[in-house]
């Protein structure tokens, strides 16, 4: 930094004096003082004109500079100007201090000194200030009158970038509907479509059903939408045999549910898939079977269900066995999904299912949740972090989520969040602190330019930060 500041000449400073009468006039100007930390020194750099100042041949002026850091004060190596007699004198008597530059003012002549000096500092100062002293000396060496003034002063603190984090609240839901689902592995004797509950592993599959629909029956804050069964059969055989099989046998299960629990007939919905080729086909691909390329290939094929059953049996022999002992069986499954509504909770009540039930929640009710707790606060950056695993594609959980992850600089994980987050001002607005968090300040103003642009007043203050941040 550079500043100009000019001395008021010291003819008015001395103006009361008798010695000011003797002839000590003008002034004495300091421009272009500068400070600037180099490595592991700061630098101090200014220029004196003394062109203005007359000084008598037995008087001299010391100007005495100093540095305040803090609450410590340096010293820095001062000047005296001398007249003719006064300079003659300290020439005699070989100089008065190591410390002090000594000048012979000629009066009526252009005169400068570019003055600059070196102190060494172990770590980044924070506010320096210049100061300067003036001593003005008679011929005994009596001082005369003394002044300081403030030159220049800054401040070298690390400019630190301090966003504000704008969250967004989401959009509440007019129903809060939610799903559990999972697959049984119920069997069935050959061509049999009954369900026979202490048949091999039936108790303990037919439990996974019961344990969700009790699990969920049994909640007050719900109630049960629809409950849907869809049965699938594996493709050995004919299509039309494993079509029947599979309607049959997810009847029989639905029917026997409908047995088990007296809820309304109308709850149950039944599907099917009579053959499941897709979970074959994902089998195969996670798998190393030797002619695994060539099962896509024909799986993947237009030929009809039968066809391709046929051809994997006769052309694959080897691999069709493995398949029909090793996975077959769990392609005849049934999937259920358990479709429920749950009500609607005030603030407290969320505060406390915040952390034991939080699928029940919904995005505006958890948002509700995280203003009871201190930004950027453990409990904060939780709730958000919750949000946004229960609500994995949804933008404003993202976006929260985002936010609170750059709270606790976590800008790699910001960065996944943001790239669902959308493309609103709000999202903008965070790519760009994102941006300026990771030094990328260019990249940073384009995307906080769009956030102004949209509407966001925060981006203002932090494009001010920015062009402080490159300077």
């Amino acid at each position: 930094m550079k500043k100009t500041i000019i001395y008021i000449g010291f003819l008015l400073a001395f103006a009361g004096t008798a010695q000011a009468q003797e002839g000590l006039k003008g002034r004495i100007t300091v421009n272009d003082v500068s400070l600037s930390v180099a490595g592991d020194s700061l630098r101090v750099q200014m220029d004196m004109d003394f062109s203005a100042l007359h000084l008598p041949a037995n008087r001299s002026v010391s100007l005495l500079p100093s540095l305040r850091m803090d609450t410590a004060i340096v010293r820095l190596p001062g000047v005296d100007v001398m007249g003719r007699r006064q300079y003659i004198q300290w020439q005699r008597n070989t100089g008065r201090s190591a410390m002090t530059q000594v000048i012979r003012r000629y009066n009526g002549t252009t005169q400068h000194l570019h003055y600059q000096t070196a102190v060494p500092i172990a770590e980044r100062p924070g506010l320096v200030q210049v100061y300067l002293d003036e001593d003005s000396c008679g011929c005994l060496r009596e001082v005369l009158a003394d002044r300081n003034r403030l030159l220049a002063e800054q401040d070298f603190t690390p400019a630190v970038f301090t966003p504000h984090f704008v969250y967004v609240s989401p959009q509440a839901e007019t129903r809060k509907t939610r799903h559990e689902k999972g697959a049984a592995y119920v069997d069935f004797p050959v061509n049999k479509t009954d369900i026979r509950p202490d048949y091999r592993g039936n108790r303990s599959e037919l439990a996974k059903i019961e344990n969700t629909i009790n699990r969920i029956k049994g909640d007050a804050d719900v109630s049960i939408n629809n409950i849907t069964i869809k049965g699938y059969a594996s493709p050995e055989g004919s299509y039309a045999n494993n079509s029947r099989l599979a309607e049959a046998r997810t009847r029989s299960l639905v029917d026997y549910l409908k047995k088990e629990y007296p809820l309304d007939a109308s709850l149950f919905r039944l599907d099917y898939e009579p053959e499941d080729w897709e979970g074959l086909r994902a089998y195969i691909a996670k798998g190393s079977l030797p002619e695994k390329d060539a099962l896509l290939s024909l799986i993947d094929s237009g030929l009809e269900a039968d066809a391709k059953e046929r051809r994997l049996r006769t052309e694959y022999p080897e691999a069709y066995r493995t398949l029909l002992r090793d996975c077959f069986p769990a392609l005849r499954h049934s999937d259920y999904v358990v479709a429920y509504t749950v009500r609607g909770f005030d603030v407290e009540e969320a505060r406390k299912l915040i952390w034991k039930e939080p699928q029940k929640l919904s995005l505006q009710e958890m948002y509700a949740v995280a203003q009871t707790y201190g930004t950027g606060s453990k409990e904060y950056n939780e709730v958000f972090e919750t949000a946004v695993r229960l609500f994995p594609d949804d933008e404003a959980a993202n976006l929260n989520a985002a936010n609170a992850a750059m709270q606790r600089n976590d800008t790699a994980g910001a960065a996944r969040y943001l790239e669902k987050a959308g493309e609103g001002a709000s999202a903008e607005y965070a790519r760009g602190i994102l941006a300026a968090l990771r030094g990328e300040y260019d990249a940073a103003s384009v995307y906080l330019q769009k956030a102004k642009a949209g509407g966001i007043a925060e981006a203002d203050d932090a494009l001010r930060q920015i062009e402080r941040m490159k300077k």
